[in-house]
């Protein structure tokens, strides 16, 4: 019987270990104390692929705990500004377009254009009536819940606040983005000093190899390091017209 136990013991601890040595051998990151399996990454992708997806995993957890860190949670105070912002820029938005959709009915109405230039002014005419059309809609909608608002603005500050922050920590090159400045060099001294400090740790030599690529791959478009700017653009001027002649 003592034998028996013995066997069931030695049977169970090798079940565990295997199964140990199945989990190493899965995962291919630790983040905070959080594990990425090999699972999670794009399935098709090839190695540049699972690259880019390994750094959006590890992004989408250094970086609430960076902000969370730093102290540069978004405030109701910053939260309503950038609603505030919002709802200007909405209102001037919907003038403009009004005022532009008036002008093109009257150009086409009373103006002898060319077949070409008429065709191009209707169709950016029909494309202001939709809009308008769908402002009204909004407008028949109950008003914004609060709470969803201020959870959907919280993230926009929460990012600006951070890469102003990594870029006064660790400056480096800055791509210039659809969305604004972006601390690109900045990020890949973050990363670097998590792994640093045993928050970060890439088990893949070769997946870790091609994230850090990644990260020191120059942009297509660098700021220059005296037009850096990190200001949000709720914090700007709203652009007086954006409509062309």
């Amino acid at each position: 019987m003592a034998g028996m136990r013995t066997w069931t013991a030695l049977c169970f601890a090798a079940a565990l270990s295997a199964g140990a040595a199945a989990g190493d051998a899965d995962r291919v990151a630790t983040v905070i104390g959080e594990d990425i399996s090999r699972s999670e990454l794009p399935a098709a992708a090839d190695d540049a692929g699972q690259a880019r997806g390994l750094l959006e995993l590890v992004w989408r957890r250094i970086a609430p705990h960076y902000i969370a860190r730093k102290g540069l949670a978004a405030t109701q105070a910053e939260v309503a500004e950038l609603a505030a912002y919002d709802r200007e820029f909405s209102a001037k938005d919907r003038a403009q377009r009004a005022r532009k959709l008036e002008e093109l009915n009257q150009r086409l109405a009373t103006e002898d254009l060319g077949a070409a230039d008429r065709a191009r002014l209707e169709e950016f005419r029909a494309v202001l009536a939709r809009m308008a059309s769908r402002d009204a809609e909004r407008d028949r909608l109950p008003p914004p819940d609060p709470d969803r608002q201020a959870a959907s603005y919280s993230p926009w500050v929460e990012m600006w606040k951070m890469n102003k922050a990594l870029y006064q920590q660790y400056g480096g090159i800055v791509a210039l983005t659809r969305i604004g400045h972006d601390p690109h060099g900045a990020r890949a001294a973050l990363l670097a000093d998590y792994e640093r400090q045993g928050l970060l740790r890439i088990s893949d030599a070769r997946l870790r190899e091609r994230v850090f690529a990644l990260l020191q791959a120059r942009p297509s478009m660098v700021v220059p390091a005296e037009r850096v700017d990190f200001t949000p653009y709720w914090k700007r001027p709203i652009p007086p017209s954006y409509f062309p002649d």
